[in-house]
């Protein structure tokens, strides 16, 4: 091959490979936004109480949404996650801002665990950038660093990126700092912890079935 071709070859090939990273990003078109505020799983906004918590509402007591249901359960995880926006106009109420898709999920679930590794249990907030494409899903989620968790600010000095699926790749950047979490934080909670914890959701579970009418549980 003579040089020329050989160069040629190459530019051709390194515009492919840019044209495929930036076929990568996200192409959403709209208004980016930032907003603060709890991130809730869908699950439990449809119980309309609390799954971990069946006494309290789930809109009028977010801050109370333990960590543990918010990532540990599957139905709740699976259920993907909204950004919650604070009551006005008198009422009591949170209502849902946005919610966060696939891949903002999918991060948002990481920024909660890596808070969990520094002691953080309940009331998982975040300030939320994106962008508003008029639908109700948030496209191109990224998250602060800067997180709310059990009433106080927590400034997490290392949060994971989000875990490879199509949508994270297409739609959602990691923040600017993507180290593992801090090795020297030992996880507040063990396995036998979480597991205990899941047997008290299963029994919560039954004794609200229970409490229903006989008609509605046969």
């Amino acid at each position: 091959m003579q040089p020329s071709s050989f160069l040629l070859a190459t530019f051709l090939l390194l515009l492919s490979m840019t044209t495929g990273a930036s076929a990568q990003t996200c192409s959403a078109e709209g208004k980016t936004v930032t907003a603060t505020g709890f991130i809730m799983d869908n699950l439990c906004i449809d119980l309309v109480n609390l799954m971990d918590n069946p006494t309290v509402k789930t809109l009028e007591g977010p801050e109370v949404h333990s960590i543990h249901c918010l990532v540990d359960v599957k139905s709740c995880v699976d259920s993907l996650y909204t950004l919650l926006a604070p009551p006005e106009n008198g009422s009591n109420l949170y209502t849902v801002k946005y919610q966060l898709g696939v891949a903002g999920s999918a991060l948002a679930k990481n920024y909660a665990e890596n808070a969990r590794l520094l002691g953080g249990e309940k009331g998982f907030g975040a300030t939320v950038t994106g962008v508003d494409d008029g639908t109700n899903e948030l496209k191109c989620v990224t998250l602060s660093n800067t997180v709310v968790v059990d009433g106080k600010q927590l400034t997490l000095s290392s949060a994971p990126p989000a875990p490879s699926t199509t949508a994270a790749s297409s739609t959602t950047a990691a923040p600017s700092t993507t180290a593992a979490p801090n090795t020297t934080a030992v996880p507040k909670h063990t396995e036998s912890w979480r597991l205990n914890r899941c047997k008290d959701d299963q029994v919560a579970w039954n004794q609200r079935l229970h409490a229903l009418p006989q008609h509605c549980t046969r």
